[in-house]
């Protein structure tokens, strides 16, 4: 007798075929958590810089955190910046230490489950106690001012980032991998919605809005950067409201685009998704402002490039036909005779 196997993509005996992709996803995925994992290691390290070990970080820091936010988010904000000022060597070394813990066990295999639970349960902390909401509750909250705050993208990154094995025909993207397409795209469209949004705020369309942002980021930046970000902040003056409106519209064109059926539209969307994050990061968050010795973390743009790269569409699979029935979807083909059997 002989046996039969099924030919699906589960037995592994699918055929390679020209459409199907040179790296499988499972690579991409892992780049992508070593992406995270490094942002995660940045972050701790540069919290140990001499300025977080002073007195003056805490007030300058978590005192901004608090601008413009509501009595109950600003009495615990102030509760944990004196906590910080008290003890600033104890708590930043300690911050540190658990960022680059993160850090290291996402990067390696093993603890990567460990690295990302760690990641969810440091992220609510962050966001509530060093971000202040990411400024949400402020009223002036913007794409170009860091909202919705590091933070929570960082926690968002980690669940799109899930280590899964699912595969098949429904897997379109990285980020559809653990969570499935309807939560995939429930997320990109809340995320970047909520940018777009929040660009079309009315303090955001004030005149010098941007510009203020844009000069803000030139303080001790090299000379060449200087020249850039002050010229960018010296045309941006007075077209605050052009520049926001025109950022609102992009950033809702990205989020409806991933509703869109064709898939050159859905790369369209998340490539410009990418390039808003560049020209965020280059002119309104400074790189994250590594250049003062004050910076803790490279802000949101890096991770909102790492998100839109996750919705990439991956190559469909391709579907193997070897029955003479279409409405067959399994096949069976003959192997080696099994020992003893007669061929």
């Amino acid at each position: 007798m002989t046996r039969s196997v099924a030919l699906t993509e589960r037995s592994g005996l699918v055929p390679a075929t020209p459409g199907r992709p040179a790296a499988p996803p499972s690579l991409v995925r892992r780049r992508l958590q070593l992406v995270l994992a490094g942002l995660w290691l940045l972050d701790g390290m540069l919290k140990l810089q001499p300025y977080m070990f002073t007195k003056n970080f805490a007030p300058m820091t978590l005192g901004e955190a608090g601008d413009g936010a509501p009595f109950w988010l600003t009495d615990p904000l102030d509760w944990a910046k004196r906590i910080v000022s008290d003890h600033p060597v104890g708590t930043m070394v300690l911050f540190a230490l658990i960022e680059i813990a993160i850090g290291v066990a996402i990067a390696y295999r093993p603890t990567l489950k460990y690295g990302l639970i760690g990641c969810l349960l440091w992220v609510p902390f962050l966001w509530f106690f060093a971000e202040g909401l990411g400024g949400l509750t402020s009223g002036d909250a913007g794409p170009l001012s860091g909202a919705p705050g590091a933070s929570i993208l960082y926690g968002l990154l980690a669940v799109l980032l899930w280590p899964t094995g699912r595969s098949g025909p429904g897997v379109t993207s990285e980020a559809v991998r653990f969570v499935g397409t309807r939560a995939a795209k429930i997320v990109w469209v809340a995320l970047w919605g909520l940018l777009a949004a929040l660009a079309l705020l009315p303090a955001n369309r004030k005149p010098d809005a941007v510009s203020e942002i844009i000069s803000g980021n030139a303080d001790g930046t090299p000379k060449g950067y200087a020249w850039l970000l002050d010229h960018a902040a010296s045309w941006a003056t007075g077209r605050g409201a052009e520049i926001s409106i025109t950022l609102g519209v992009l950033l809702a064109l990205v989020a409806v685009s991933v509703l869109l059926p064709a898939r050159r539209a859905v790369r369209g969307g998340i490539g410009l998704a990418v390039v808003l994050a560049a020209l965020i990061w280059v002119f309104a968050e400074g790189f994250g402002m590594p250049f003062m010795g004050m910076a803790t973390d490279p802000d949101t743009a890096p991770l909102l490039a790492a998100i839109a790269v996750a919705f990439w569409p991956v190559t469909r699979e391709l579907s193997v036909t070897v029955a003479a029935s279409s409405a067959d979807s399994r096949a069976t083909i003959p192997t080696v005779p099994e020992e003893g059997a007669a061929a």
